[in-house]
């Protein structure tokens, strides 16, 4: 859908209802003016219209942005082959040879090392004797996936470490800019957003964000709500389960947001409980 009067009367009786559309870049149609305390349902209206408007919604906020409305449609926007190369790129490409987690491999850590291993960034106490049980010598990664299945394995202290980090899948933990713009793509599929996304990291490796978007929608059905410029924001119907799903999870993660101040078996624990992914990288 391109007709801005068509979009607007897509809006009608609706949460959107009464919205003013605008033509915005690379042939984006814009709704200015989102009330930042309403983000999340501003986009689940938006995203329950795809099949009408044929076009995926992002949140943008305006400051970190080039999303200007403007008179008439941009000349520069992308063309059906353009997009078409860019969803073969997304189900072929390999994105982690370039967002990689650092996971301590070159290794052997000690046992002087297991508590801060241990701790995570939560400080969260395991407990002296099972410190004492870590297979040491070990990499880094190894440590932290001896210690998330540690985790696993005492309900009492799963449910503590919950507790603690379960704050980074709630909506509420979400950033909430200033001021906010709704951009409607013109493109339906999630994983196509990475040509209008803006993260910071990701700037140069479009069709790699791409791959990720697509990985992500097909394996745990994340779908990308807000980009921020440093941040990203996703609802995830189907979180990963506890175990190597979630431990994956966590480390692709972890290779896009170099500031999500959480350890991989930290993150782990607290992914299968909520719905709702936030990536922070910032320079």
């Amino acid at each position: 859908m391109t007709d801005l009067e068509d979009i607007e009367a897509a809006f009608e009786g609706g949460f959107l209802g009464g919205l003013p559309a605008a033509h915005g870049p690379a042939g984006t149609v814009l709704i200015a003016d989102v009330e930042p305390t309403e983000v999340l349902e501003t986009w689940q209206a938006a995203h329950a219209l795809i099949a009408v408007t044929g076009r995926w919604p992002l949140l943008v906020a305006d400051e970190w942005s080039d999303c200007v409305p403007r008179p008439e449609p941009d000349p520069r926007q992308p063309g059906q082959q353009e997009l078409a190369a860019l969803d073969a790129a997304a189900r072929t490409v390999d994105p982690w040879t370039r967002f990689e987690h650092w996971s301590g491999e070159d290794g052997p850590e000690t046992v002087d090392e297991v508590p801060n291993y241990a701790r995570g960034y939560h400080g969260i106490e395991l407990g002296e004797d099972v410190l004492l049980r870590a297979p040491v010598p070990s990499t880094g990664r190894e440590l932290e996936r001896w210690v998330y299945d540690r985790v696993l394995a005492d309900p009492a202290l799963a449910a503590r470490v919950r507790d603690r980090v379960g704050y980074v899948v709630r909506t509420d933990y979400w950033f909430t800019p200033s001021s906010v713009t709704l951009a409607l793509l013109p493109a339906a599929d999630p994983w196509l957003a990475a040509r209008w996304i803006s993260f910071h990291g990701a700037e140069q490796n479009t069709r790699e964000l791409a791959a990720v978007l697509w990985q992500w929608h097909r394996r745990w059905d994340a779908r990308p709500v807000a980009s921020w410029g440093t941040m990203l924001q996703f609802t995830v119907e189907r979180p990963p389960a506890p175990g190597d799903d979630a431990w994956a999870a966590a480390g692709q993660i972890l290779g896009l947001a170099g500031n999500l101040s959480m350890a991989r078996w930290e993150l782990a624990a607290a992914l299968p409980g909520g719905p709702a992914w936030f990536l922070h990288n910032r320079p």
